[in-house]
């Protein structure tokens, strides 16, 4: 396996056969590009012709992204733009998320729906950053979950076929909406249109796990495993369900696989921080959460579970100083409040730490994972005032 230079953060592998087919795709594109204007005879037996190297272009960023594109019987495929397609593939941001890459990823599709307006992939993929930028950012729910519910929903009108989009919209019922029924009858519709979309598989790993069903999302996980082997994020939330359901030593095996493969994999490496706190070795887990919050771009959740490590491991003063750097910058513009309720939490401030979770659920952004199967809510799991929150959110029937 070859690591492929580049300037951005982080790191693209490729397998010596990988780099053969792309060199291979790149020589017969740029042989065919004086003969641009020959045509060729559609599949469909209508007459219709094709630019020869729109066509191989089309073909390659699909082959190159494992994707199945389907089409209605009897209309021909349509051609997309050459550029649109490339600007499609390098927004993706899924193999190792931050605030950058997903920064980078939006302004990629928006360029490529700029020079293909009817492109419904650059949608459904414009739509689904503008989701989990809600996790790796500082936006407020309304705003993100409205316009990904747009996009999402003009990639359905120009491809009712797209499951990619019916995952969108099933998220932003599930964590945003709280509509938890909604979002499994979206997530199965995602499913039956896209079998092998390994995102759709791993997201509703996610619904299931935050339900604290930890068998079947782990059984998702490796669904969306099997189908996207060198995708790492599936393997490591098969840890975070091993985690969150109280097997610390089960998820580190987990991550430690991941880091292996990816040394600067924030998520693998924020959770294998978290898997050693919950172990009681708190400067391990306190170094990692350092490091991974680095990697992630000083996002919120990264920046409150930081905290609450700092306030366990027994430097308080640094959690508080944190703490009071979140709070000033509530007062400066919208900041979410679920990492500053966090913290408090790892102070053993109980009273504040539900204050400001509170208000985290007026906002509809309780953090990465939902309160219901979050360990760093333990501490106040049993409290009335917690209980009310999973009932806002239509979650007390989960098992705590």
């Amino acid at each position: 396996m070859h690591r492929l230079p580049h300037d951005k953060r982080g790191s693209v592998y490729a397998f010596i056969w990988e780099l053969e087919e792309w060199r291979e795709s790149r020589r017969q594109l740029l042989e065919a590009e004086p003969a641009q204007e020959a045509d060729v005879p559609s599949v469909d037996g209508t007459g219709r012709r094709w630019p020869v190297a729109a066509i191989l272009v089309g073909l390659v960023a699909v082959a190159a992204s494992g994707w199945v594109l389907t089409w209605p019987a009897g209309t021909p495929d349509p051609v997309r733009n050459p550029e649109a397609v490339r600007l499609v593939q390098l927004a993706q941001f899924a193999s190792n998320a931050g605030r950058t890459q997903i920064e980078t990823g939006i302004r990629y599709y928006q360029d490529a729906i700029r020079l293909d307006p009817g492109y419904a992939d650059a949608w459904a993929g414009l739509a689904t950053a503008h989701l989990v930028r809600v996790w790796f950012s500082e936006v407020p729910v309304k705003q993100a979950a409205a316009l990904a519910r747009q996009e999402a929903e003009q990639a359905m009108r120009l491809d009712p076929g797209l499951g990619s989009s019916w995952r969108v919209v099933a998220a932003a019922s599930h964590y945003f909406d709280w509509d938890h029924a909604r979002a499994d009858s979206e997530f199965r519709k995602a499913r039956e249109l896209g079998p092998t979309d390994a995102a759709s598989l791993s997201w509703y790993g996610d619904y299931l796990l935050d339900l604290r069903r930890f068998d079947e999302a782990r059984d998702y996980y490796k669904r969306a495993q099997t189908v996207a082997p060198r995708w790492l994020e599936p393997i490591s939330f098969i840890g975070n369900a091993h985690l969150f359901s109280g097997h610390p030593n089960l998820a580190i095996v987990e991550y430690q696989r991941v880091l292996e493969s990816e040394p600067n994999y924030g998520l693998g490496m924020h959770y294998l921080g978290r898997a050693h706190m919950m172990k009681g070795e708190y400067d391990k887990g306190i170094a990692l959460l350092k490091k991974s919050n680095e990697l992630l771009g000083e996002i919120p959740f990264s920046l409150g579970d930081l905290g609450y490590a700092l306030a366990k491991g027994g430097y308080r003063r640094e959690a508080e100083a944190l703490r009071a750097d979140l709070i000033a910058r509530t007062t400066k513009g919208y900041y979410p409040a679920f990492p500053i309720a966090v913290i408090e939490i790892g102070l053993g401030n109980t009273n504040a730490a539900l204050d400001w979770l509170e208000r985290a659920t007026d906002e509809r952004h309780v953090g990465f994972y939902l309160p219901s199967v979050d360990s760093v809510y333990d501490a106040v799991r049993g409290h009335p005032r917690f209980r009310a929150v999973l009932e806002r959110m239509n979650l007390g029937f989960v098992a705590q």
